[in-house]
């Protein structure tokens, strides 16, 4: 499958080796993996490791300060390839280019190559046009980057054969105060039904048995089109393949969330019951200092609403702590939320201070250690939720993905229940029986942890 771009371009010379590291989210692996699939259509050799590459890719991070220091620091590592290795040229990609876009030349003259934050599929015009034209080369950078529609997204699953990501949507437009998606990403802009149903369809057939459905707000698919599309819609036609497989939703917007999409999920065992929902906070000031346009009553009544459709629901959250309007009583209130025990895994980040969100104008008054110290607070609050509710498991069975061989003992077999999403939560380890690699096996729960749990098959 090859995109017409590609198609386009007839280079003259030789064809090279290509190293691509991605950095950051998962979001960022499914671009990476539409890089590759272009650069291999177009005849390039892809190699696992830097030294051997002459062209050198970096699929960057800019969301934080912080990760956009871990991109550079990368990059300057990577180019000492120009003198040990066969590297001839380096190129970023990715969220850091889009970020400063008009001074990573200049902060870093060992690039070769700047690629926006869209249009991955064109990555092979770039390392064409560096190599037949003078200086320095730049390609979709755009102060507005907006996704490029395209129906047929081919990529190279990087990924264990029986998992993957599926993006369904690129950007937001929702405008958080804390935020800088949208000048990174653009504003938010839905594939086509159709596409993704077809993707999923290619996937299961080659034996994909978990499709995780990702975006910056999966809440809101389908509103751009303003016909009437909605999430609902996308699941129900997922809904219709068949086959056995699990589908997990990430990052859903608790606003847009709607009683028709929680009716189609539970129709349909194949929608695992686990909700990634992100409400970075619960206090109200602070809710409306990060423009969320949501308050608590309304994020408790949501709760209270899918619950009634989802009584066994796995919830995932993220709370933001040290916003600059959070007081200690604010953080008090966040606290006690959190130890309520809603959710079975949360996520908890310190307020960072970046030049490029509209928050920046409240400057940055709490200091760091207290970030941390609340960060701690709330994360071994929910530690003890976390504990509780796994306990609750011992002597159950759960339909388990087996990973494989466990990375901590090859004695030992990993995997995931629906309630457990890839990189981001716990794990099922199994002590007691067999089983490959993709394949679901029902699982007898007989010790827990923390974040963990052990069994063995039945």
């Amino acid at each position: 499958m090859t995109s017409p771009v590609a198609e386009s371009v007839s280079p003259s010379h030789e064809k090279k080796r290509i190293y691509l590291e991605t950095l950051g989210c998962s979001k960022n692996q499914v671009d990476s993996e539409i890089m590759l699939a272009s650069l291999q259509n177009q005849g390039f050799e892809m190699t696992k490791t830097p030294d051997s590459a002459e062209v050198i890719i970096v699929n960057t991070c800019a969301f934080l300060t912080e990760a956009s220091e871990e991109s550079i620091n990368r990059i300057l590592e990577l180019s000492d390839f120009k003198s040990t290795g066969n590297c001839e040229k380096l190129v970023a990609t990715g969220c850091l280019t889009q970020r400063y876009q008009d001074s990573l030349a200049e902060q870093i003259p060992e690039l070769d190559g700047l690629f926006g934050s869209n249009g991955f599929e064109q990555i092979p015009e770039l390392v064409y046009s560096m190599y037949e034209g003078t200086g320095q080369t730049k390609l979709n950078l755009k102060q507005k980057p907006h996704y490029r529609q395209f129906e047929k997204q081919a990529r190279i699953q990087t990924t264990p054969r029986h998992y993957t990501y599926l993006k369904v949507a690129e950007g937001c437009s929702n405008m958080c105060s804390f935020c800088n998606i949208p000048a990174l990403r653009g504003n938010f802009s839905s594939r086509t039904v159709n596409s993704i149903v077809t993707e999923i369809i290619n996937l299961t057939k080659k034996g994909v048995k978990e499709i995780n459905l990702i975006s910056q707000d999966t809440s809101s698919y389908g509103k751009d089109f303003k016909n009437g599309t909605g999430l609902a819609t996308l699941l129900k036609n997922i809904s219709k393949i068949e086959g056995d497989f699990w589908i997990r939703l990430f990052y859903c917007y608790p606003n847009s969330f709607t009683d028709e999409v929680m009716e189609v999920i539970a129709g349909d065992k194949r929608f695992c019951r686990y909700l990634d929902m992100p409400f970075q906070h619960i206090n109200n000031e602070v809710l409306k200092a990060m423009n969320r346009k949501i308050d608590r009553a309304q994020i408790e009544n949501k709760i209270q609403e899918i619950q009634k459709h989802l009584p066994d629901l796995a919830w995932r959250t993220t709370f933001i702590v040290g916003f600059p309007t959070e007081t200690e009583d604010h953080f008090q209130e966040l606290l006690e939320f959190v130890s309520a025990g809603h959710f079975l895994h949360v996520g908890v980040f310190s307020y960072s201070h970046e030049d490029n969100i509209r928050s920046a104008k409240l400057g940055d008054p709490v200091p760091n250690s207290l970030k941390q110290e609340r960060r701690k607070q709330l994360m071994e609050a929910q530690q003890k939720v976390s504990s509780g509710r796994n306990k609750s498991w011992i002597g159950k069975q759960l339909k388990v993905l087996v990973d494989g061989l466990s990375e901590e003992s090859d004695l030992l077999l990993q995997g995931r229940s629906e309630f457990q999403g890839p990189d981001v939560d716990g794990l099922v380890y199994i002590n007691d029986g067999t089983a490959r690699p993709g394949t679901f096996n029902n699982v007898e729960i007989t010790e827990s942890h923390t974040y963990d749990l052990i069994g063995r098959i039945v």
